[in-house]
């Protein structure tokens, strides 16, 4: 158990700092560029490598990839066969991986095209598009090199070695932040404006390069972490190799379970009117809604699975059930806190990181309004993508494509009722809510299939959460209401007093509700890491 918390440290520290990084680097984009059409069309056009990639191979790599080669690599045993199924897999992962980036290279005018159906009356459809498919062509590079680095750090992760797949995302920041701060030099105005992303080979090679060689330099980083570690892959494409065979079949069900996503990504950027800034706003508010989901419980989830997985291989179920639950309740114990400061402190939150230089009054308004919708459902999206690392560790991937469809066709019916009203706040409020709805219906089914995972007393335990937060933001709306303001450095203090008021509260009110189960799961972590 040590060994885990200890694994658990090094995903957490490198997660926060790749987050951080991450930040920072929207932080930076914003004072650059603004919340503009040229922004919008960054952010569809960056989107697109990535609905590419999991279109095609991501899913099938990123759901089956961990649990199926915590079975082929044994720090202690790895033999001939189970080497030669993983060079099958690797090998025939990266021809298919070249082929699609190519295509989709090819294809850049109709991929972009997906993600400006209906751009804002106040741009020039044909300007917005030339200039988006432009950027797409370089960011479509992606593609591969987000294959190698899926396939490396389930590598890395099934041997339990966290680090280098951990920490390689905050280099891709670095990269893409030294490339953004060069933007001034390249000889464009203050903000760049759309057209001379065309007209400016230089702010449109130093654009395009600053996502892109982030990201080959993140997977080559953890190319080398695999050779170092002693795995040896030799390039012999077998497309009909058992493993590779074994490998699709676990991945059918997970092609639907993208496809669904990426038809959801579609709808709800076309409903942010591209062009219009509020792409950009749903964007970056999207970012800082996922730090306390990457912080807080992603890493759990990284150390969980392979256990899950191995578990379910030696047919312990009960231990899996025990460890199932553990994982939610303390994912809920993180992330409903998170919640509550983020939707309450919206707009002091955003204008302290990124009211600055081109980044304006407005664009701060628009981010936090679609901040606070999202806020809603950050404990309902970490618990829902937990709960679903638990079928995928019992090599079913059939129940989490019927669930996702749920989830995916929730948030298209909730953002085309709430978006006509609520803007940007709408968008943010349907994503919400039908995470929400999906999570109950994710750990419904999962105790279907797992009767040993009980539900009776986990429903407390959260219950216990929920009123504890529900007197935290009390508080924090109280202490907000008279500490500071929503700019400046008063934006600073009202975040941090009223967070810190609040968490106080919070703790205190978790221990007066009576939470044994959690306080002793917590506590018997700290000892036994001790020993």
């Amino acid at each position: 158990m040590a060994g885990l918390i200890r694994s658990n440290l090094v995903v957490a520290s490198g997660t926060a700092v790749s987050r951080i990084t991450g930040l920072v680097r929207i932080v930076i984009f914003g004072m650059v560029i603004g919340q503009t059409a040229l922004a919008d069309a960054f952010d569809g056009a960056n989107n697109a490598p990535n609905a590419i990639y999991e279109l095609f191979i991501g899913g099938v790599l990123s759901a089956s990839l961990v649990p199926l080669f915590a079975r082929l690599v044994d720090n202690e045993n790895t033999n001939n066969q189970k080497s030669n199924d993983i060079d099958a897999i690797v090998s025939t992962a990266l021809y298919v991986l070249v082929s699609i980036t190519v295509v989709a290279v090819l294809a850049a005018p109709a991929i972009f095209h997906l993600f400006s159906l209906s751009p804002s009356s106040a741009v020039d459809a044909d300007a917005y598009r030339e200039a988006g498919t432009a950027l797409t062509r370089i960011f479509l590079v992606q593609i591969f090199f987000y294959g190698i680095s899926a396939i490396t750090s389930a590598l890395l992760n099934a041997r339990r070695q966290y680090f280098a797949a951990a920490w390689s995302p905050a280099l891709a920041n670095m990269v893409a932040i030294a490339f953004l701060l060069y933007i001034p030099s390249a000889g464009a105005a203050s903000p760049p404006q759309l057209g001379e992303v065309v007209s400016n080979g230089s702010l449109l090679w130093t654009l395009g390069l600053s996502t892109t060689a982030g990201v080959a330099i993140m997977a080559l980083t953890q190319l080398l972490a695999v050779r170092k570690s002693g795995i040896r892959i030799s390039l012999k494409p077998q497309f009909r190799h058992p493993a590779v065979a074994r490998l699709v079949r676990l991945s059918t069900w997970t092609l639907g379970y993208v496809v669904a996503n990426q038809i959801a990504l579609v709808v709800i950027k076309n409903l942010a009117s591209p062009g219009s800034g509020w792409v950009d706003a749903y964007a970056k508010a999207f970012i800082i809604f996922q730090l306390p989901h990457g912080l807080l419980a992603v890493s759990l989830a990284t150390t969980f699975v392979p256990e899950l997985s191995r578990l379910i291989h030696a047919n312990n179920e009960p231990t899996f059930a025990r460890r199932m639950s553990e994982g939610i309740r303390l994912t809920a114990m993180l992330t409903i806190p998170a919640a509550v400061g983020l939707f309450l402190l919206a707009r002091p939150t955003v204008a302290v990181l990124l009211q600055h230089g081109n980044f304006d009054a407005t664009a701060t308004t628009n981010t936090a309004r679609a901040l606070s919708g999202l806020a809603l459902g950050v404990a309902g999206f970490s618990v829902y993508l937990f709960v679903l690392r638990g079928f995928y560790a019992r090599n079913d991937t059939r129940t989490p494509f019927f669930i996702n469809i749920i989830e995916n066709a929730l948030n298209i019916v909730f953002a085309l009722l709430l978006v006509d009203r609520f803007d940007v706040l709408g968008l943010g409020m349907a994503f919400s809510l039908a995470y929400l709805v999906s999570a109950a219906i994710a750990l419904a089914v999962l105790h279907r299939s797992t009767p040993s995972l009980q539900l009776a007393p986990l429903l407390v335990s959260i219950l216990r959460i929920v009123g504890a937060a529900a007197l935290m933001a009390i508080v924090v709306r109280l202490a907000s209401g008279i500490i500071g303001s929503n700019v400046g450095a008063g934006a600073l203090l009202r975040v941090l007093l009223s967070s810190l008021l609040g968490l106080l509260v919070y703790v205190i009110s978790l221990l007066a509700f009576g939470a044994p189960d959690i306080r002793h799961f917590v506590l018997s972590k700290m000892t036994k890491s001790s020993r």
